[in-house]
């Protein structure tokens, strides 16, 4: 049982790691499509007080203020959205380096069991080899 949880230890490992990306990516998406909700209500909520304030007079400065206020805000979500791509494309990279270690570990896992089976045969052979030879000298000695 001991030597079937270390040959098998290092591939449960990787795959934990690479679950572990994919739930991290799928919250990573999840946050981006918030911040591009908001942004698109922003939108709108400046395009409804711009068409309702165009009629009224002295509107001008208000207009002006409430529009310095929304593009700040949106700078800020802009800048938001962009802070999680980075995040995304960071962890894309990180996926990419796990998924390139973990396909190294599993062919240093086949090597290793193709030199493992390679070593049984030749014990195998050495063995019904000095079995052979024990036989010929009992038969000798007879």
């Amino acid at each position: 049982m001991r030597g079937f949880l270390q040959q098998w230890s290092a591939l449960i490992a990787a795959v934990l790691v690479v679950l572990s990306i994919v739930a991290t990516r799928n919250t990573l998406r999840t946050q981006l499509g918030g911040v591009q909700d908001r942004l698109t209500a922003l939108e709108k909520h400046l395009e409804s007080i711009r068409n309702a304030l165009e009629g009224s007079q002295g509107i001008g400065v208000r207009m002006a203020t409430l529009d310095i206020r929304v593009h700040e805000q949106l700078q800020k979500l802009m800048a938001q959205r962009e802070t999680s791509l980075e995040r995304h494309e960071q962890d894309t990279f990180n996926t990419q380096e796990a998924m390139q270690g973990l396909q190294t570990t599993v062919d240093t896992i086949a090597t290793m069991t193709q030199r493992i089976a390679f070593v049984e045969e030749m014990l195998l052979e050495m063995q019904g080899s000095l079995a052979e030879m024990r036989q010929q000298r009992t038969n000798a000695n007879r």
